[in-house]
């Protein structure tokens, strides 16, 4: 039987409470760097969404617009706003290996692309490239908060690494603009 107060006892909560310190100090430590690494906003003041049942293909390796997967956005003179866009649709990906990428980009007011965050490229792996069937997937980026200007935002896709095509179908893409 443990005394209260013995040196044992004593023992025991130290090495319990160095323990806890030190999980504390990790899951401070995880949550600071996802504030520092993050994008955080208030409420959505604007959304838009675009769906398409009609199939889609391409066999491109450099990224395409899926056709119809775009929509405008505008932030208002003395604003800023982040944009938050999701995609999703029912996708198969072909071919003897490597995968499908999509991503979501704005295209800015001077004309210039940005894709949104995470930026991976078409090193995101929408659908793996094989002989599976139909499945559902989906893709969500965020952009930095962005001055006032009109933007447009699209979806585009493409095949890598030995895939050889990929087919989208039932399609919905979502657009939020979220105040700071």
């Amino acid at each position: 039987m443990l005394k209260i107060n013995s040196p044992r006892t004593n023992r025991i909560k130290k090495s319990l409470l160095v323990g806890l310190g030190a999980a504390t100090l990790v899951l401070v430590g995880t949550a600071a760097q996802a504030v520092l690494t993050g994008v955080s906003g208030t409420q959505s003041d604007l959304q838009r969404y675009v769906n398409e049942s009609t199939a889609w293909s391409t066999s491109a390796a450099a990224f395409v617009d899926v056709p119809g997967a775009a929509t405008v956005v505008t932030v208002l003179r003395g604003q800023r706003r982040m944009l938050d866009a999701r995609f999703t649709a029912e996708s198969q990906c072909t071919g003897s290996g490597g995968w499908c990428s999509v991503r979501i980009v704005v295209i800015r007011p001077n004309g210039s692309l940005l894709e949104l965050n995470p930026q991976s490229g078409n090193d995101f792996a929408f659908d793996s490239g094989g002989s599976d069937n139909w499945e559902s997937h989906a893709i969500e980026r965020t952009s930095s908060y962005l001055p006032a200007g009109t933007y447009r935002v699209k979806v585009q896709a493409g095949v890598v690494a030995g895939a050889s095509s990929l087919r989208l179908d039932d399609w919905t893409f979502a657009v939020e603009r979220v105040r700071p």
